[in-house]
């Protein structure tokens, strides 16, 4: 089976919470690595989400089709 992961923060706030990219992003591939699941491919958003249109996001979709 193979997946796509997809990490984001919209605020300093949230990093500092724990919530950061990097962090998100190791607790994802851990959790296809013990259900042997392939990463594609990884999209991530460092944006607010008052601002319409996500790049990281838009991309995968796009990947997706």
């Amino acid at each position: 089976m193979k997946c796509v992961i997809y990490a984001r923060v919209s605020s300093k706030e949230q990093e500092k919470e724990g919530y950061s990219i990097p962090s998100q992003l190791k607790l994802l591939r851990k959790y296809a690595t013990e259900k042997k699941i392939i990463i594609d491919e990884e999209f991530v958003d460092v944006e607010t989400a008052k601002v319409t249109g996500r790049t990281g996001f838009n991309k995968m979709i796009t990947h997706l089709r």
